[in-house]
């Protein structure tokens, strides 16, 4: 009996033993990669970043801007869970909702990297997102919002795509993880209240082609600033060392399709702290305010010889200036010169329309387009009238003028200058028609113009609508 037990004893020592050293080592550990979904055994999903840090979703709602379902998170242990340094809140995938917080009425749009951006008025958030746009805004606790930057607000809905916004996103490029190990971690994704440190560029619009100028500064000379960083899409484009200053230049792609850049200033400060300013930088392009067509008659008879003159803004270094009837270049002007004018006869039975347009190229090969006008085939030519408002965006409280000028064969017996149908005023003789019209006290009200004119023989003719915009000061 005292052997057996001492073999028992034993035994149990032996098998207690190597379960000691069995399970000293650790389980293999899970490989992860960067864009899993992650969760340990509570119900909180992570993502995981290429920087190696989980990002935190704040809520369900957020979740499910970035993904349908839970399909594919995969879970890990609690240990391999903790040793995943935390990296930071995820924001809502833009363009997918509005969004507003409880304590202010503005709604706001959302753009990449977290950048709020406030819809001004009910009518663009309508050309946005719908009739139903109001449907698609949730609210987010006050808590989260200091996640997002607040950008430039949204005054022109040709500004924003929520549809390119949403497919051009994903996780890791929108919350900015895309960081190397010679990058400082930031403590603060937005400036603290205090924050001294400015961000700005030379312009607020800009053309495909067009030179950013990013300037970032720490105005508080107190301060000891390690570097500043300027970003252009997330790239990298300039440090400064040892500097509380910071300036350097992007060029906007020449052939890109975006409507709108993003450029970021990151100042680091010898106590680590970081403090980062993002703008939204809107495009602007195809402006037919710098490019103007006229045609000499926009209805001629069978025979009769037709005519197109485009005119070019001084601000646009020219290449050169082509003339389209349809879709055919009927005239190509390859010159330094303002003016391209093209006239021949046209071909057609009667009721036959020409569509004419201009179109410039200038000499870093951006294009611009004119206004588009019609050559109609006719058996009694109209006057050919148009409408030149002399602005097409007024601030509230300001008039605008209109004018109004036609020609035909026959000559003008007068002309009539009409607001949403009703005339504004009515000039006789063939002398343009000018009429002020304001002020005006809402902004967002679009007010269209329409010019019409009365040749000798009693035909008329009107000419396309023209718009004008009362928006909001800056």
């Amino acid at each position: 009996m005292y052997l057996y037990r001492r073999i028992t004893v034993s035994l149990t020592a032996i098998i207690m033993a190597f379960a000691t050293i069995v399970f000293a080592f650790p389980a293999n550990a899970m490989t992860l990669t960067p864009g899993m979904l992650i969760k340990g055994p509570s119900a909180a999903v992570y993502y995981y970043a290429n920087n190696d840090k989980r990002l935190v979703f704040p809520n369900l709602k957020t979740y499910q801007t970035w993904y349908p379902d839970f399909s594919t998170v995969t879970t890990i242990t609690p240990d391999e869970l903790s040793a995943i340094q935390l990296g930071g809140n995820v924001t809502y995938r833009p363009g997918v909702k509005l969004i507003k917080i409880t304590t202010d009425p503005k709604v706001y749009a959302v753009a990449t990297h977290g950048i709020l951006r406030w819809v001004k008025t009910e009518a663009i958030a309508t050309t946005l997102y719908g009739t139903d746009w109001n449907t698609k805004v949730e609210d987010i606790p006050d808590a989260f919002f200091v996640n997002y930057t607040i950008g430039t607000p949204i005054l022109d809905a040709t500004t924003y795509s929520p549809n390119q916004e949403e497919t051009s996103s994903d996780i890791s490029t929108d919350q900015q993880t895309s960081v190397t190990s010679t990058t400082p971690t930031a403590t603060s994704t937005t400036p603290t209240a205090t924050s001294t440190f400015s961000f700005s560029t030379n312009k607020t619009t800009y053309q495909h082609g067009d030179i950013v100028t990013l300037t970032a500064k720490e105005t508080d000379p107190t301060v000891s600033v390690q570097q500043i960083d300027l970003f252009f899409e997330g790239s990298l484009i300039k440090t400064c060392l040892a500097s509380i200053s910071c300036s350097g230049e992007a060029q906007i792609p020449i052939s890109g399709t975006k409507m709108s850049y993003i450029v970021k200033g990151r100042a680091t400060k010898i106590d680590g702290h970081i403090d980062v300013h993002s703008l939204n930088l809107p495009i602007k392009n195809n402006d037919s305010n710098l490019v103007h067509l006229k045609v000499g008659q926009a209805i001629i008879t069978p025979g009769e010889r037709a005519s197109a003159i485009v005119s070019v803004d001084a601000s646009i270094a020219i290449s050169r200036i082509d003339i389209y009837l349809g879709n055919t270049l009927v005239k190509g002007c390859a010159t330094s010169g303002r003016e391209c004018q093209w006239s021949n006869t046209v071909s057609g039975a009667i009721g036959t329309t020409y569509a004419v347009e201009g179109i410039v190229t200038d000499t870093i090969g951006r294009t611009y387009t004119s206004n588009k006008l019609t050559i109609t085939v006719g058996t009694n030519d109209s006057p050919n009238v148009t409408i030149s408002p002399a602005k097409t965006k007024i601030y509230t409280n300001e008039t605008v003028n209109v004018t109004a000028t036609a020609s035909d064969n026959d000559g003008i017996a007068s002309i009539d200058i009409m607001r949403d149908g009703a005339v504004l005023k009515h000039c006789v003789s063939a002398a343009p028609c000018t009429v002020t019209t304001g002020p005006w006290p809402n902004a967002g009200t679009v007010l269209t113009f329409t010019g019409r004119a009365t040749d000798t023989k009693g035909t008329i003719g009107t000419s396309g609508d023209t718009t004008v915009t009362v928006v909001t000061p800056n």
